[in-house]
């Protein structure tokens, strides 16, 4: 079988690929020609038409470019084969990919693949409901929490490459305040599928909603949640617990599915679902989460203790002081810090804390100086209506009894010192101005 030998190679090296090396084929040299008996005669080539007719046949597969060619081999008859210049892309997106299977199967009900950032107590809380309604978990987390999650049913990852290449629906970050911007920079975003939807819990609303804003891709989904309880407060039922959240960028259609079956899990845990806007909540917190947290926090530096005869109202505060020094400083902090209704609030509290001290101060200023001034108009006016003839007794002391008894004194005689004391300063203190005060409490 004699054989085509075209510039010391076969001569399918010579077939370029597609349309870039198109100027290569002027360059061809007349090539020596070896036959095979069997082959059709339109493909027997000679020596001088050779660069003709392989010009001609690139022309014409271009123009039959992805599709088929039918070729007579022997007496196989036609057999179906590729072009030449066919091209096969084996990283392109086929129809059939895990996303797409992931797609169809969230439109028709199925359960999300819900993956947790920052697995720490918060993260493992929220997880345990989660499995619970019957969805998968995966866990990223900085620490090593492999054995809990283990223990919990929970897939765990070390490599933030290889949580988003599992592809979940929904990324929830259970981070904390201060440390929710670096963590997001740091996961690899274009590894998670363009439909994600990522959610917070965080105790504050605006600062997350404009971070994910500023930076996500515009085709990812954003929910900002806060569940308004924890793992002390939401340690049994869920029931009645108001859960806060706002559809900050969700995508119509079977997109927005995701979001559903998020929010669907608090909704069958009975919790009391409240949508509002994050600026609202924020303005909220500050007047309710962020005060309690000052106010336990107060609590808790004056080292209250129980005792054998607490109220009911003291038993409320070692229980305030109890949940809230349960928690970090640095959440504290993040209240304070990411909130912006949080300083005005902290104001108002120290000026009403301030009013109080003034209104006390106040009325004992009025009782002490009754105590010292009062009872003397008391003593003239009795003086003035006794008798002449009680007054000539011998006595030298207009007050003094008839038989050299005890005499009747002016109350600044009885008055101990820190009386004096206290009025001057409850005088001094109506007198000051706020500044001379602050300077005062200072020292």
């Amino acid at each position: 079988m004699r054989e085509i030998v075209a510039m010391g190679g076969a001569m399918e090296a010579l077939i370029p690929a597609p349309d870039a090396h198109f100027g290569m084929i002027a360059s061809l040299q007349p090539m020596k020609t070896v036959v095979r008996s069997s082959e059709p005669p339109g493909l027997r080539l000679s020596e001088s038409t050779v660069a003709l007719d392989f010009c001609g046949g690139f022309r014409k597969q271009r123009r039959q470019m992805f599709l088929r060619s039918h070729v007579r081999v022997g007496r196989r008859g036609y057999e179906s084969q590729r072009s030449a210049v066919d091209v096969s892309a084996i990283d392109a997106a086929q129809p059939f990919d895990d996303g797409s299977k992931r797609s169809l199967e969230l439109q028709s009900g199925s359960k999300l693949r819900v993956g947790i950032v920052g697995f720490g107590n918060y993260g493992q809380f929220l997880a345990i409901r989660i499995l619970k309604q019957g969805h998968k978990v995966l866990a990223y987390s900085r620490g090593d929490y492999s054995e809990k999650a283990r223990k919990l049913g929970v897939a765990f990852f070390r490599d933030a490459d290889d949580f988003c290449e599992e592809h979940p629906e929904v990324v929830l970050l259970c981070t904390s305040i201060l440390s929710t911007e670096a963590v997001l920079l740091s996961l690899p975003l274009q590894r998670l599928e363009s439909s994600t939807l990522f959610v917070d819990v965080l105790s504050v609303k605006e600062f997350p909603k404009n971070l994910f804003l500023q930076v996500l891709p515009p085709e990812f989904d954003v929910l900002c949640t806060h569940p308004m309880f924890g793992p002390k407060s939401g340690k049994g039922s869920w029931a009645g617990l108001p859960f806060v959240y706002d559809k900050v960028r969700i995508s119509k259609g079977w997109r927005s599915r995701a979001a559903d079956m998020f929010l669907d899990i608090f909704v069958s845990e009975g919790c009391r679902m409240v949508e509002m806007s994050c600026a609202e909540h924020d303005r909220f917190a500050a007047g309710s989460q962020f005060i309690t947290h000052t106010v336990g926090r107060v609590l808790g530096k004056l080292g209250l203790e129980s005792t054998p005869i607490n109220t009911k109202g003291y038993e409320t505060l070692l229980g305030l002081v109890q949940n809230t020094s349960g928690d970090s400083f640095e959440l504290y902090c993040g209240l304070f810090m990411y909130n912006p209704n949080a300083i005005e609030e902290l104001e108002r509290l120290e000026a009403a804390f301030d009013s109080i001290k003034r209104q006390l101060f106040g009325q004992l200023h009025d009782v002490l100086r009754k105590l010292l001034f009062g009872e003397v108009d008391i003593a003239k006016r009795n003086l003035l209506q006794r008798p002449a003839e009680s007054l000539q007794n011998g006595s030298s002391h207009p007050g003094a009894s008839s038989n050299g008894g005890s005499r009747i004194v002016c109350n600044t005689d009885i008055v101990p010192p820190i009386f004096e004391s206290v009025v001057g300063k409850s005088i001094e203190l109506d007198k000051e101005p706020e500044a001379v005060r602050m300077d005062r409490r200072n020292k």
